[in-house]
């Protein structure tokens, strides 16, 4: 049987390869008579801090739900800087220790957070720390959901292009993928925290792959 997928990718390049894959996906399925679309046990999501996908003529957009702006309503990086340290006050909790030393000055991040991270690490996983738990850990909770629920569908389309699955075949667990690029400012700052996101959503995306 084919497996469960669940491909990731953060920010900007990380989200625009994913598209492609799923692109990709989309015409093979197609061009082998399948009309049920792509399984809902192949899981496509898209995070960044844009509202919108970027490119949609040149590179076709996922659906809607499947893309997450991790920038939530806040429009600058001092206000979401406030809700972040909003979170952790007093200064004596645990967790306001672990948000000292790499976090950028307010005031010297000019882009708005709608338009990028404009290639500062920080101020992207400063997004995703604001957001990951909240917006991305129900997706990928809906995601593991789908690819165990999947196996009728991959059966099918299994066997619809040509590969044998013996009687009471298991559902296998789902390959885990993760995308992002080292040099730009969300998929590099939440890259690592969104893999250890996934480790602790579910058991069976313990390995996930990064490519990076």
């Amino acid at each position: 049987m084919l497996r469960p997928v669940i491909m990731i990718g953060c920010g900007g390049s990380g989200q625009k390869a994913v598209r492609y894959v799923r692109a990709a996906v989309k015409r093979k399925l197609e061009h082998t008579h399948w009309e049920d679309g792509i399984p809902a046990a192949w899981q496509f999501i898209g995070l960044d801090t844009l509202n919108v996908q970027e490119a949609p003529g040149e590179i076709p957009t996922m659906p809607a739900s499947d893309y997450k702006s991790i920038a939530l309503q806040y429009r600058t990086f001092s206000e979401l800087s406030d809700a972040l340290l909003a979170r952790h006050i007093p200064r004596e909790r645990l967790g306001y220790r672990e948000l000292i030393g790499w976090r950028p000055k307010a005031e010297q991040v000019n882009v708005p957070l709608r338009s990028g991270a404009g290639q500062m690490r920080a101020v992207g996983r400063t997004a995703g720390v604001v957001a990951l738990g909240t917006v991305v850990r129900p997706r990928l909770e809906e995601a593991f959901t789908a690819c165990k629920s999947g196996g009728p569908e991959l059966e099918e389309i299994s066997e619809h292009l040509g590969i044998p699955v013996p009687p009471g075949t298991a559902t296998p667990d789902p390959i885990v993928v993760v995308l992002g690029s080292m040099a730009g400012g969300t998929g590099a700052g939440i890259l690592l925290d969104v893999i250890d996101l996934i480790r602790r959503t579910d058991r069976t995306g313990a390995f996930p792959i990064a490519l990076i």
